[in-house]
């Protein structure tokens, strides 16, 4: 990711962070009110391509067959790779949803654009589809994801945006034709549709044949839909509980997968039946999934594993080319390029953190990127948790101390009390005990609560991570993906050339992001109560 200089943006804190999934979801049309819908003929579109954007939720990179992956049903978007430039080595800058769209419509990174975790608003004005429409584009927005819609002002520039939460692959590409089908055949026309599929719970359609029975991972995914189970403990593997279900959720996993490249099918090829037959498409994802990566399991977000951080990337239509690139690429990329593509220009003001990936210039040799927050207080493997206006804690060794909406300094011993339900009394403490709140009061103040994460440097071959640690340092690990991939085997000792030329480029990007100092979002009942229902808090 090639940056260009900083600049300030005014943050505000969000006050709309998250659609609840009420039943308004399911069919609520919202035009932007700063890009007013079209309503005149159009001129005709000249050299105007279409412009198609897929993005599939919680979708690896390394799950698709055009990637390698034996037991991949991918079909359709293995001809779309087939036909197009695949960007092998492409990453989200945050594992998060919001945060990552947000950035492929803005080609900013996330603490530029203001939303730095799921649900947050988005608070730089730019905007992929503003742009072309300005330029006339009709602009059409399909997302499944309520902390991908309106509420984080991910409808600014569309004509028409609407989201239909947690409608299945096939379903919300029909929807999606049939507000392409409004759009007059000479006008260019610029849609993104955002899968759903295969976000936790793994639940293909009951219609989808090609799914295995799974009956551990099936259970656990109906469970967690009726909100009978507590999320933190599968997702940190309490007591072993999730490991046994890996190749069963694994199973169901590749199965969602399936079943939404099966939408993606019926999105394409409906595109083509309106005369949309030459398109410009987009095909990535906002981020990846862990399936037992660096101990977590059937989540995303609090690490910044391959295994989440990796993402698809393939861009096909005029004017691209077919073949493979291995140099890096990151989601900020996605609208510098489409920019470049399409021959539209961005006023002189307009930064961009992203480049266009076909320009001539060499690509950087690196991209920089951090984990999301970890928004369940009670993963106990992270040394800061929780959310600042709910339960959050600092996690030592033995010992969590806990603040809350009611009562503070909370300390727990996790050896008698792991699930943290019964708080130590402070007046009962020991001098032991009183030394410990003391010093897990004191570890805490470098550690702010949804800002403390892991921060990555990444390369084709290699991945710097800094880790938050108690001590108030970050403990830094070196990674070689290409001979590790599971990235099990740190060699931060053993390939110092690595090190010595990644830790400059990580010093300078952990003071870009201390220095941002983006505003922790407020969060409504509401706000919450969508972020529950993805299961991201309890």
């Amino acid at each position: 990711m090639m940056l260009l200089a900083l600049f300030a943006l005014a943050c505000t804190p969000a006050e709309n962070a998250a659609v609840a999934p009420t039943a308004e979801q399911s069919a609520a049309k919202v035009p932007d009110a700063d890009v007013p819908p079209h309503t005149a003929a159009c001129a005709g579109r000249g050299s105007q391509p279409d412009i198609v954007i897929v993005s599939i939720d919680t979708l690896r990179a390394d799950r698709m067959g055009y990637m390698g992956y034996a037991e991949a049903r991918t079909p359709t978007l293995d001809a779309l790779a087939a036909a197009g430039t695949v960007f092998r080595q492409a990453t989200t800058p945050v594992p998060r949803t919001t945060p990552a769209l947000a950035s492929m419509m803005t080609g900013l990174a996330p603490h530029h654009h203001g939303s730095r975790e799921v649900g947050d608003v988005i608070v730089a004005p730019q905007r992929l589809p503003t742009l072309l429409a300005e330029q006339g584009w009709r602009t059409v927005g399909i997302s499944a994801m309520p902390v991908a819609g309106p509420k984080q002002k991910m409808d600014k520039g569309y004509d028409v945006f609407e989201v239909h939460y947690d409608a299945p692959a096939v379903t919300l590409a029909e929807h999606t034709l049939a507000r392409a089908k409004e759009v007059p055949a000479e006008c260019p026309l610029m849609v993104w549709t955002h899968f759903a599929d295969p976000h936790f719970p793994y639940l293909p359609p009951k219609s989808w044949a090609d799914q295995p029975d799974a009956p551990g991972c099936r259970a656990l995914s109906e469970r967690a839909t009726n909100g009978k189970v507590a999320r933190y403990k599968y997702f940190g593997n309490r007591d072993g509980i999730a490991e046994p279900l890996l190749a069963d959720c694994s199973a169901l996993y590749d199965a969602e997968i399936a079943y939404a490249d099966h939408g993606v099918g019926t999105l394409l090829d409906g595109l083509h039946d309106l005369g949309r037959t030459d398109p410009i498409v987009v095909f990535t994802a906002d981020h990846g999934e862990n399936m037992g990566e660096w101990g977590l399991y059937f989540e995303h977000g609090p690490n910044g594993h391959d295994a989440s951080l990796r993402i698809p990337l393939v861009i096909k239509g005029p004017g691209v080319g077919v073949g493979a690139v291995d140099a890096p690429a990151t989601l900020e990329d996605v609208m510098p390029t489409l920019l470049a593509l399409t021959g539209v220009p961005a006023p002189e003001s307009m930064q961009f953190d992203g480049r266009d990936l076909f320009a001539d210039a060499p690509p950087p040799p690196w991209v920089r990127a951090e984990s999301g927050s970890t928004l369940h207080a009670r993963l106990t493997d992270y040394l800061v948790a929780g959310r600042a206006n709910r339960l959050h804690c600092i996690h030592g060794p033995q010992f969590s101390l806990c603040d809350g909406t009611k009562r503070n300094d909370m300390l727990f011993d996790r050896r008698t009390d792991p699930d943290l339900q019964r708080p130590m009394m402070s007046g009962a403490d020991t001098a032991a005990l009183a030394a410990t709140r003391a010093e897990l009061r004191t570890a805490w103040k470098p550690w702010p609560v949804e800002r403390t994460r892991q921060r990555l440097v990444r390369t084709p071959s290699h991945t710097l991570v800094a880790t938050p640690m108690l001590s108030g340092e970050y403990d830094l690990a070196l990674y070689n993906h290409r001979t590790d991939p599971a990235l099990t085997t740190n060699v931060f000792e053993t390939e110092s050339a690595v090190v010595a030329a990644l830790s400059p480029v990580l010093e300078e990007w952990q003071a870009e992001l201390d220095a941002a100092n983006v505003p922790v979002s407020e969060r409504t009942e509401e706000q919450e109560d969508a972020l529950r229902a993805l299961g991201y808090i309890e």
